[in-house]
């Protein structure tokens, strides 16, 4: 009988940041594709669920780009097939490895080779929400996916079409690094053998979209910038860019216009008031500093006692925005104290109040506080 895995070996459980290293940095690459590395990989995974490969292969140069070219799929180019390059073989290899290795051990993988990456998923989201969609009747699609299958209809009736459900990008592809760690380093080369051809694709390429005679394939990001929190996030230039020069400005996750990254100087508080969007407006002034936005008299003086002073703006719509300033209790060398500016809720009413918001305290127990700074 096959080896059953109920436990790793310290050389197994080693090789789990190896996999898991190799993986982010493929994620995360803005590396230019190997396309003839790539495009092999796709004619392995076609094979692999029993089709012939594609006969034609279009680069893109960005994701955007690729959602355009793929917008209007010919007869010629045959109905969108990602559930039997990317979805089957995926559950197909889940139902095996079960076979062979306890559900403690599949978890232990799966969280520490493919965890959860924010920055890769933002990036999967801000190219959904921007790739090109087209509105077709239901017929329409029934008549644009033929030959039909349980399959296609099944999609077709849910709505699943369109960028989002038709390609395959790295935060799509990422499950493989597991099956790579079980087949590497758990010997398990029979049961992935069905998701080889995705190995070599997913490490070469940023999008695919696979249609029966034809996949189109797009390149991955040429710019890719986060902060700390694993948020898309520049402050001075694009944090996503792609080589054909889509681009995406941000500050600290939220996509902003560009002149707001690139001529910071020119954030008024007019500018401010008249910007609709919540998170961008907040952005804004993060970006002039909240020094700066007291200072020119953007927020009111609300409350104050011995921990600070609390500001606030509010706006139409119950929108408004808040800080206490604090002073460091410990001197600079030239004896001044530093003033600070910390965000807190707009609900806050007294200044004690906001300043024990941030240490995650209720007022009455900060205020025991012996030490404060």
């Amino acid at each position: 009988m096959p080896t059953r895995y109920e436990t790793l070996t310290p050389e197994q459980t080693a090789a789990l940041a190896r996999y898991r290293a190799r993986w982010t940095a493929i994620r995360r690459s803005t590396a230019s594709a190997d396309r003839g590395a790539a495009e092999q990989g796709v004619r392995l995974a076609y094979r692999a669920a029993g089709l012939e490969p594609p006969a034609r292969f279009v680069w893109c140069e960005s994701p955007i780009a690729l959602s355009m070219a793929a917008l209007r799929p010919s007869r010629a180019d045959g109905p969108n097939i990602r559930p039997q390059i990317v979805d089957r073989p995926r559950r197909q290899v889940a139902a095996l490895v079960r076979k062979r290795i306890h559900a403690r051990v599949r978890r232990l993988v799966e969280s520490m080779v493919t965890p959860a990456d924010e920055l890769v998923a933002s990036i999967a989201d801000t190219v959904a929400q921007a790739a090109a969609q087209e509105r077709i009747s239901l017929l329409d699609r029934f008549l644009r996916s033929q030959p039909l299958s349980w399959s296609v209809v099944y999609r077709v009736l849910l709505d699943r079409q369109g960028f989002r459900h038709d390609a395959a990008g790295q935060h799509e592809l990422t499950w493989l690094g597991t099956s790579e760690f079980f087949r590497n380093v758990l010997g398990l080369r029979e049961e992935t053998e069905p998701v080889l051809g995705l190995f070599q694709a997913a490490t070469n390429l940023g999008w695919l979209q696979p249609h029966l005679h034809t996949c189109w394939l797009a390149e991955r990001p040429s710019v890719l910038h986060g902060d700390l929190g694993d948020r898309l996030h520049d402050a001075s230039g694009p944090a996503l860019r792609f080589p054909d020069g889509w681009s995406v400005w941000a500050w600290k996750g939220v996509a902003v216009p560009r002149w707001l990254i690139e001529q910071p100087e020119q954030i008024t508080l007019k500018s401010i008031d008249d910007e609709t969007d919540v998170q961008v407006r907040r952005c804004m002034i993060e970006i002039m500093t909240p020094q700066r936005y007291v200072a020119q008299g953007g927020a009111a003086r609300v409350a104050e006692d011995e921990t600070g002073v609390l500001w606030r703006r509010t706006w139409v719509a119950f929108d408004a925005w808040a800080a206490v300033e604090v002073i460091n209790a410990t001197p600079e060398p030239d004896g001044t104290h530093r003033h600070f500016f910390l965000q807190v809720p707009a609900n806050l009413q007294t200044a004690r109040e906001a300043v024990a918001w941030t240490y995650g305290m209720e007022p009455a127990a900060y205020a025991k506080l012996v030490v404060r700074t």
